[in-house]
């Protein structure tokens, strides 16, 4: 399923050549992400066995090699870690939301982005942070969601992605009241798949 998701997640990233390093010289599409081996990974697919038109990943902060937003700056990380009163193993690190083309502007990567928090919740996370692009405004649905920019942080080009990345983190317990009850609905799946798994 990792596989699967790293083409499709390369393929989108690739975007038909903007984004050359997603796609290997003999034609297969690849996004290795360091989060990989211990994320949740929710995937969305128009019926089961159908290709994947959607997915995002969370993965628990101690069980990284290393961590993106750790990483984009120690000292500030260690602060906010503070402010919200938790340690690293309070923590889920989101990563790498991508919708396909044709489902874009659907309300897909809300969903998405609500299934992250979900898997928060069920998982007994106080905080979620991550570094989402700037580009195509996806920072803006973890903001609906309830989450915040950390201006502190700063924006950071990243010439790979094409896109600028800022830092946003919240607890996922305190979500928007408009998010709240869509996030409660979406609960009840993660648990059922998790209790599932």
């Amino acid at each position: 399923m990792v596989d699967e998701i790293r083409r499709f997640r390369g393929e989108m990233i690739w975007d038909g050549g903007a984004r050359p390093a997603f796609r290997a010289l003999d034609g297969r599409f690849i996004d290795q992400h360091p989060a990989d081996p211990e994320a949740y990974h929710l995937v969305l697919r128009k019926a089961a066995g159908q290709p994947i038109i959607a997915c995002i990943a969370g993965a628990p902060l101690e069980t990284l090699p290393e961590s993106v937003v750790r990483n984009w700056n120690r000292i500030l990380s260690d602060r906010l870690l503070d402010e919200h009163g938790v340690d690293e193993s309070s923590v889920l690190e989101g990563a790498r939301l991508v919708v396909a083309p044709e489902w874009r502007g659907r309300g897909v990567g809300q969903l998405m982005v609500l299934g992250l928090v979900a898997v928060g919740q069920a998982i007994g996370r106080r905080l979620l942070w991550g570094t989402p692009g700037t580009r195509q405004h996806q920072h803006r649905l973890l903001i609906a969601a309830g989450l915040q920019v950390r201006e502190e942080y700063g924006r950071r080009y990243v010439p790979e992605l094409a896109d600028t990345l800022c830092v946003v983190a919240g607890d996922p317990n305190q979500v928007s009241p408009r998010a709240r009850d869509a996030v409660a609905q979406v609960r009840s799946v993660v648990e059922q798949t998790l209790e599932a798994a």
